[in-house]
């Protein structure tokens, strides 16, 4: 498989372990989670049973109540809780592109160190993506021996970019090395736990305050290009111009980047992407809010 974009998608033998998506979200993220797990839920067809694993950064007991409401009976769901006290002293960034961005984005770096030994890979998903076709073959991506897969970033694609890791240079790192988005995230968890990634990650975040793509930009940093990369189709941003390219590649996941998020306010500028959005928000616990 492989997306207009050249990035090549390896697929390797089924693999014979449990099928885990891991989401890392607070009360304030937990409708589009709800959403964001629906149409994963809807969408998937592959051999063995979806588990579904929510870092609870936040949530209370009525809200957790709605978002098993909003999945299908049955579905194996674990909330597992991480003390606050992880996430103090993490830098925020200034950017307006992120000011809607909390300590809790950092969430995600924990969730590899949180699963049982009888996981062996983790597709980690934003809560603000929309699953649009099955995505049961990323459980089957050729990691190539590397500890995560990801796609390059549109708006930032290289470390030397103007967003991307400003001491590249000091770190041996490449101008044209790669900066992937890390809002779908295929993750060995074994070579991310022996390659100490949440380690280093922390340490570069709290040595560098001024970080402006905050968790991202720390992976990025500390990865420095030992990652797969696979097609934008699995991450792609609902940007007319992306959107439009990227029709006939048919995309399998969205992802409403930035501060415009439609459970807050319509995305006028990618109706159909709302539309999807609004369909799925439907069939949710949180349908009764919608207008009829």
């Amino acid at each position: 498989m492989a997306g207009d974009d050249g990035a090549a998608t390896h697929l390797a033998a089924a693999p014979a372990e449990r099928t885990c998506v891991g989401f890392a979200v607070d009360e304030a993220y937990a409708l589009p989670m709800a959403v964001a797990g629906r149409s994963l839920i809807d969408h998937y067809a592959g051999p063995a049973p979806l588990e579904i694993m929510v870092l609870d950064l936040g949530i209370t007991a009525p809200t957790r109540a709605r978002v098993l409401a909003s999945w299908p009976p049955g579905t194996r769901v674990r909330f597992v809780p991480l003390p606050r006290e992880n996430l103090d002293g993490l830098p925020l960034s200034d950017h307006e592109f992120v000011l809607h961005l909390n300590r809790n984005v950092y969430g995600r770096w924990f969730l590899p160190e949180l699963l049982p030994p009888a996981y062996r890979r983790l597709v980690y998903l934003d809560a603000d993506i929309l699953v649009l076709r099955d995505p049961s073959p990323l459980w089957r991506i050729d990691l190539e021996g590397q500890p995560f897969a990801a796609a390059q970033d549109k708006g930032i694609p290289y470390v030397s970019s103007e967003l991307g890791v400003p001491d590249y240079r000091e770190m041996g790192l490449p101008a044209r090395t790669k900066y992937f988005n890390a809002g779908v995230m295929v993750i060995d968890l074994d070579r991310w736990r022996t390659a100490r990634i949440r380690e280093r990650a922390l340490h570069y975040a709290r040595s560098h305050p001024d970080m402006r793509f905050a968790d991202q930009e720390a992976l990025n940093a500390v990865s420095g290009g030992a990652w797969t990369e696979f097609p934008r189709e699995w991450n792609c941003p609902v940007e007319e111009e992306l959107l439009a390219a990227h029709h006939q590649a048919d995309p399998r996941i969205i992802h409403f980047l930035g501060p415009d998020k439609p459970w807050v306010t319509d995305v006028t500028w990618a109706p159909h992407c709302q539309a999807a959005y609004t369909a799925c928000l439907r069939r949710t616990a949180w349908a009764t809010e919608l207008p009829a």
